[in-house]
């Protein structure tokens, strides 16, 4: 009685199970689909990606350097003797023309020696004559006269020197130029180890800088380069004006000194600049930089053949700020793709969306 029922219900089961597995999605897929048409293979859509048209141009390979701002001309106004300014005569900031007058010091004392060797210098040169007039009449001997010419080039020579000394009392511009700040009021005693101002000319500057030593063969006078001084966005431009013979032997660098308009004293001496200066220029492809894709090999582009994108592998050279030179592997008129390059492979399918000639 008990073993019965067991073995209709494992019976039961077991039908259940054969109906499960004879369910028309249990069986193989061919013998669902006998009888249907095969369905169409699903098309690959083109990935969107921007060309670039490969086009000669000349590429410039340039060095970046540091260098400093220098005014054209630049002096240190002292006094040449000691003495008390007595006048100023310009203005702080002012441009003045060579020779202008800055400052007066005393010259009184100076001024009563000159009066005084003056009036020696008549009383010499009246003895001299009366003396050459006596030895030709044989009145007086040669040493006479010449004891009185002596004395009348010897006042003469005193007198020179005061001329010197009360030039010195007056101190000018020695070029044309921009004064800088006062350093001393009327009144004060100065002598040649004290600054009075500064003067520089600043009409054009000069600018020095360095490169190294492997484009000293590069350099040459009149060239030339492109430079920005912090601070202001403008690009501004000088020629080479002259290069040092030698090579610094603690750098391994040559000296370059460039000048530099400056007009309206817009630019300022001592600041600083980054230089861009040309070294070489040649006919060449240039591409973006984002279109180069390294590799364990080298360095490859993929180009757009017949709507499909193809790898090609190039050897580069010079770098800019955004683009790269292609030595080989590339033609003009190949159209080189710049996006979507992550997603790209040898033989997909590819639409541009703009092709730019930059």
């Amino acid at each position: 009685m008990t073993r019965r029922p067991l073995t209709i219900a494992t019976l039961t089961v077991l039908a259940a199970l054969a109906a499960w597995r004879m369910r028309p999605s249990a069986l193989p897929a061919k013998a669902q689909d006998h009888g249907r048409p095969a369905a169409a293979p699903s098309r690959v859509e083109p990935l969107l990606a921007e060309g670039y048209t490969v086009e000669p141009e000349t590429v410039r390979q340039t060095v970046p350097s540091l260098g400093t701002l220098r005014a054209n001309e630049s002096v240190t106004v002292v006094a040449e003797s000691s003495r008390r300014v007595v006048a100023v005569h310009f203005e702080e900031g002012a441009d003045v023309r060579k020779g202008d007058l800055l400052f007066k010091l005393d010259d009184a004392a100076l001024r009563a020696d000159l009066m005084r060797l003056e009036g020696r210098h008549g009383l010499a040169v009246a003895t001299e004559s009366r003396q050459a007039d006596l030895v030709q009449q044989k009145l007086v001997s040669t040493q006479d006269y010449d004891r009185a010419r002596s004395e009348l080039q010897a006042i003469q020579g005193e007198i020179e020197v005061l001329k010197v000394q009360l030039a010195q009392t007056e101190i000018r511009a020695p070029f044309a130029g921009r004064v800088g700040l006062r350093r001393v009021s009327d009144g004060a005693y100065v002598n040649t180890n004290t600054v009075l101002t500064t003067l520089q000319d600043v009409s054009q500057l000069k600018l020095d800088f360095t490169l190294p030593e492997r484009y000293a063969a590069d350099v040459r006078k009149g060239q030339a380069f492109t430079f920005k001084v912090e601070g202001r966005a403008d690009t501004y431009a000088g020629r080479v004006a002259a290069i040092e013979p030698a090579i610094d032997t603690t750098t391994r660098s040559l000296i370059v000194r460039g000048l530099v308009p400056n007009p309206g004293g817009r630019l300022t001496a001592g600041a600083s600049a980054s230089v861009e200066f040309e070294v070489r220029s040649a006919a060449g492809i240039l591409v973006p930089a984002r279109a180069l894709v390294p590799s364990i090999k080298g360095h490859s582009v993929f180009l757009l053949r017949d709507d499909k994108a193809f790898e090609q592998e190039v050897s580069i050279g010079v770098r800019t700020s955004d683009r790269v030179q292609i030595l080989s592997g590339l033609k003009k008129g190949d159209v080189v793709l710049t996006s979507n390059l992550l997603r790209l492979r040898a033989g997909v399918p590819v639409r541009l969306e703009t092709r730019r000639v930059d």
